[in-house]
């Protein structure tokens, strides 16, 4: 079992976007009573460097690379409260299994 979860958020710009995702994934977290769950932020353009050490990559933009851990596009998250909850129930999830592992 997986003591710690480390989400990397990305936006373009690293700042704005990614915050509120970070916001709205802490609550959810919170919300679901999982504990231990790491949130960095980071620019899309800095996410080679910043992957090392995630276990989840979410992000609001479309990345042409593959990274070494399992990504969630989030852009619902911005959108509307179904498109939310949907995108916060595949985080939700996604942690859940890299915890059993």
């Amino acid at each position: 079992m997986k003591e710690k979860v480390t989400i990397l958020c990305c936006c373009g710009a690293g700042i704005c976007t990614s915050n509120y995702l970070k916001e709205e994934i802490e609550d959810r977290i919170k919300q679901e009573g999982l504990k231990n769950v790491k949130i960095v932020l980071c620019r899309v353009s800095d996410v080679d460097e910043a992957i090392s050490g995630a276990d989840l990559l979410v992000t609001t933009v479309e990345m042409k690379a593959a990274y070494p851990v399992p990504m969630i596009r989030a852009l619902g998250i911005m959108l509307d409260d179904k498109a939310a909850k949907k995108a916060l129930d595949q985080i939700v999830n996604e942690v859940k299994k890299i915890m059993q592992e």
